[in-house]
């Protein structure tokens, strides 16, 4: 085989590659959120309830970088819990509350 033919043959073998991997990405990055992130507390300040479409809220224990606690009611999805507390979050859990309005509740 002639050197522009093993060249071609090489041409077509990295387009067809990139355009398998262009699908690849296309699929992965149109996956919702929800199957990438894990649930609970996501650094930095960032807690995921996953309610498995009940449309349940949760009441939730803050920690600031002091170890103080704040309690943060949360709806599904993804809620920066960040903004109300002064000082870093450095963690956030449930603390067995349902039901709640959402939003800040103030120091535990």
């Amino acid at each position: 085989m002639s050197i522009s033919g093993t060249i071609r043959r090489a041409v077509v073998t990295g387009v067809a590659v990139l355009a398998l991997g262009a699908g690849v990405a296309t699929e992965a990055s149109a996956s919702p959120a929800s199957v990438r992130m894990p649930c609970g507390y996501i650094d930095p300040g960032t807690y995921r309830h996953c309610d498995g479409g009940s449309g349940s809220t949760v009441m939730l224990d803050v920690q600031d970088i002091f170890r103080n606690l704040f309690h943060y009611c949360v709806g599904p999805g993804i809620t920066n819990v960040q903004p109300v507390v002064h000082w870093r979050v450095i963690d956030a859990w449930w603390n067995g509350g349902v039901g709640c309005q959402p939003g800040y509740y103030g120091p535990a």
